[in-house]
């Protein structure tokens, strides 16, 4: 009979240049393991085993383990991703039930940001750890393996007994009533847990030619773009020399004023936080105000003309004399013109782009210029020449973050001799539970021909091809199957599509967007987002009016976070609202998290995961060589064995529909608006055509 719970734990030695601890680093090393079995009530079985690997054979005698395995009910471990990884990396599976203790705490703490590491949860719980020399040894560069015996036993039982105490009092916390609901969702993300570390090893195939070439080619529009603003900015401002990288030079540039008075400015414009902590609005301004403290705060900018300084008559510097008649060894700097060589006249011309500044955009700082903000700005000038500057520097600030972000993250994230890059999915990042990705970001790669990245994911298999199955508004449709919108379900009946209503009501109020770019504002008032344009605040209107059971729905969810400070969802799910108060506007001070959150972890953080789980399990049951090797969002990539297209092409939708199916099996939500999915295939995650 099965009755014991068996509490795991590993450690490896880091080797090679690459100090990241995944089995996929081949210079890595699986050094020991340590186990202990509990009954299911807490109390102990035994002792605990440590087992370190035999240096001289470089193995363990790994059987007793195996069998611990095969008998117990399920496995603990902290961070359980990582030791099941490895696990299987040395040729043991884990065919029984994982709980994660860090996904435990995760749940536990209903999407507020607490302290996920073991010692962070020991620390919470009182775990009593005895000390270990271990910082010490990895602060001297040195390994696991390289303590002293006893330092090793020591440190490993530490770690195993620590999660055995930590895991029983979770398990008090899950025991009570107010959390009973979280247990299903704990088992969900536990059991998408272990599928995630198959598609971590899986990985994803990738033509090391294509991405350079990909980068070339960056590297090339980079040099003309720094070349065409450079340019530009000289004829916008003059001699001057200007850093387009400062923020405060750039907005020197865009809006043509240079701020003289910070200190009033920054009382004005520095809104601070309330008595509760959040931030005050800023208080509205009537126009003539605020001209006026521009006014009183702000110096327009003008061209300048270079001439030779008077001092140095242009070297930057003049050579001092010794008492002896010889020069010093080096020059000395001007003072008269901080050594450039040159003063700067000022014209009578105003410089830069003359952009209006507006209350909107201002800040204690002077005026923004971060990236939306110009996109912004870009979208309302009527002037070419503005726009096109505009652009170029929005162009330019987004190439050289995918080419650090993306290009140099594939990259380092191929180990040599390899082309499968082996990304990190993080499951205990996000507030909601939707998925995040690191080294690198595989949840934001840039999509287009614009930023062709994806064109270097490829099939592994020869003649293989990547598949993409793709919810069709799925946050839409979960928006109206939690709501009960009957408008909703009755439009999603007929075929209606969303995003290209949300782009015709944008455009005809003077906001010309296209189907693929109005998603963004679709999102907006099903998230509680802000409405900042006047066409985006008649899209509001419009869209309230039309799904009142979406309207009436956010105020049940505002209503039920003021009164208890939690908000549950239909699968069980809580979010905690500490602190919660009514506004004057009438709408809760969290309203966005509050109306956002149910909607995106029910969507991306049950659905999606069920219809991967279920996917991952029918390729295995099959015996398929085709792998699911991506999740992003609410899509799912299979990269297909030639042989196998069609019977994946014939799965895949069918399991992610099914995740509706098991979602009301788990959680019990109703099938109020039936989901459907998009296929498209071919040989790089870029150039795709749509399937049936």
């Amino acid at each position: 009979m099965i009755d014991y719970v068996l509490i795991v734990d590993l450690e490896v030695d880091l080797k090679g240049d690459r100090k990241d601890p995944s089995p996929y680093n081949k210079d890595n090393d699986l050094v020991a393991i340590g186990y202990l079995k509990r009954n299911l009530d807490g109390s102990k079985i035994g002792g605990l085993t440590v087992q370190i690997k035999n240096k001289s054979s470089n193995s363990f005698d790994l059987d007793d383990f195996e069998d611990a395995i095969k008998g117990a009910k399920y496995i603990v471990a902290h961070n359980a991703k990582f030791d099941v990884a490895w696990l299987r990396e040395v040729g043991i599976e884990c065919d029984v039930k994982i709980i994660d203790t860090m996904i435990n705490e995760y749940v536990l703490s209903k999407g507020l940001r607490n302290k996920l590491s073991l010692d962070g949860l020991s620390e919470k719980y009182k775990v009593t750890r005895k000390e270990s020399s271990l910082g010490d040894t990895l602060i001297k560069g040195l390994n696991y393996s390289d303590m002293s015996l006893f330092d090793q036993e020591s440190y490993l039982t530490n770690d195993v007994l620590a999660t055995a105490e930590v895991f029983q009092k979770q398990q008090e916390r899950f025991s009570k009533s107010s959390n009973h609901s979280l247990v299903a969702i704990r088992d969900l993300m536990c059991e998408f847990c272990d599928v995630l570390t198959d598609i971590e090893r899986a990985g994803m195939a990738i033509d090391i030619d294509v991405l350079n070439k990909v980068d070339e080619d960056y590297e090339k529009e980079q040099g003309y773009l720094q070349m065409y603003l450079n340019t530009t900015v000289s004829k916008l401002v003059g001699d001057t020399p200007i850093n387009l990288s400062s923020p405060e030079q750039l907005s020197q540039v865009v809006y043509s004023y240079k701020l003289k008075d910070k200190k009033t400015w920054r009382e004005v414009m520095n809104i601070g936080v309330d008595a509760r902590g959040k931030p005050r609005r800023r208080p509205k301004m009537m126009d003539s105000g605020f001209v006026k403290c521009v006014d009183e705060c702000f110096v327009p900018t003008h061209k300048t003309q270079a001439i030779k300084c008077r001092q140095c008559f242009g070297k930057g510097g003049y050579w001092k004399i010794k008492k002896d008649g010889t020069r010093f060894k080096n020059m000395t700097k001007c003072d008269h013109c901080n050594g450039t060589g040159f003063e700067y006249k000022e014209l009578s011309e105003m410089a830069g782009l003359q952009v209006t500044p507006t209350v909107a955009l201002a800040s204690a700082g002077g005026f923004k210029t971060d990236k939306n903000t110009l996109v912004e700005l870009e979208k309302t000038q009527r002037n070419p020449e503005v726009k096109k500057f505009l652009n170029s520097l929005i162009r330019l600030s987004a190439i050289d973050t995918y080419r650090s972000s993306f290009i140099e993250g594939i990259k380092k994230g191929i180990r040599e001799g390899d082309t499968i890059l082996h990304a990190n999915f993080n499951q205990c990042i996000t507030a909601t539970g939707r998925l995040s990705s690191s080294n690198p970001n595989l949840q934001n790669m840039p999509k287009g021909k614009l930023f062709p990245v994806r064109k270097a994911f490829v099939s592994r298999f020869e003649g293989g091809e990547l598949l993409e199955v793709d919810y069709s508004q799925l946050e839409f449709r979960v928006a109206g199957i939690l709501a009960k919108d009957e408008r909703i379900k009755q439009e999603v009946r007929e075929g209606f599509d969303v995003h290209a209503y949300t782009a015709k009501v944008l455009t005809d109020n003077g906001e010309p967007t296209e189907r693929g770019a109005a998603k963004a504002s679709t999102f907006r008032p099903l998230y509680g987002g802000s409405q900042g344009t006047f066409a985006q605040r008649v899209y509001f209107q419009e869209f309230f009016g039309k799904y009142e059971g979406v309207f009436n729905w956010h105020k049940t969810l505002q209503s039920e976070a003021i009164e208890n400070e939690i908000v549950t969802t239909a699968t069980g799910r809580q979010f905690a609202f500490p602190n919660v108060y009514r506004t004057k506007q009438g709408n809760a001070s969290s309203k966005t998290q509050i109306v956002n959150y149910p909607v995106q972890s029910v969507a991306t953080a049950e659905i999606v995961p069920l219809g991967v789980i279920l996917l991952h399990k029918q390729l295995k049951e099959r015996g398929l060589k085709s792998l699911v090797i991506n999740t992003v969002h609410d899509s799912v990539i299979v990269d297909c064995h030639p042989d196998e297209v069609e019977e994946v092409k014939q799965i895949a939708p069918t399991c992610l529909i099914k995740a509706q199916d098991e979602a009301e099996k788990r959680f019990g939500l109703e099938k109020f608006i039936p989901l459907e999915v998009e296929m498209s295939i071919g040989k790089n995650w870029m150039e795709q055509e749509d399937c049936a």
